[in-house]
């Protein structure tokens, strides 16, 4: 008889990223002061793109962490991320820094966004070092970096 692995949902929920944000709100208003003052006409479209690029990520940032729902669940060897299924093969290594977890593929050398979440109970990252642990996936505390 086979034995069925047992299945525990981790509260998570994605990062605020407060850093990304002020850089972000920075370059906005930087660039809406230099369109409003009026720019030469090359610098203009430049400024206004900048600063149409920065307003978008910004309210990306700001729904992402509102409104969509991240999901973390581990069952046995493997460890599923909304719906994206990753096994210890699969991963690099695990990043923390404090709250926020970070998975890292193979193959790659920045945390990807939808991989990187904010665990709301703290106990839970234990729960992760035991998986990584079990899994032979190297666990690296400290600040990352990740794409917005």
């Amino acid at each position: 008889m086979e034995k069925k692995a047992a299945i525990r949902k981790i509260p998570v929920q994605y990062p605020l990223g407060t850093k990304q944000i002020s850089g972000f709100v920075l370059l906005f208003l930087l660039s809406l002061g230099n369109v409003i003052h009026g720019a030469e006409n090359l610098l203009l479209y430049a400024q206004a793109g900048l600063m149409t690029m920065s307003g978008g990520c910004l309210v990306y940032l700001l729904i992402r962490r509102k409104a969509l729902k991240a999901e973390l669940t581990l069952a046995g060897s493997r460890l599923t991320v909304n719906g994206l299924s990753i096994t210890g093969d699969s991963l690099r290594e695990l990043r923390i820094d404090r709250g926020l977890v970070g998975l890292l593929p193979r193959g790659k050398r920045v945390v990807p966004v939808r991989l990187c979440l904010d665990l709301k109970d703290r106990s839970a990252s234990l729960l992760l070092l035991r998986w990584a642990e079990k899994q032979g996936v190297p666990v690296r505390q400290g600040s990352f970096m990740r794409w917005l």
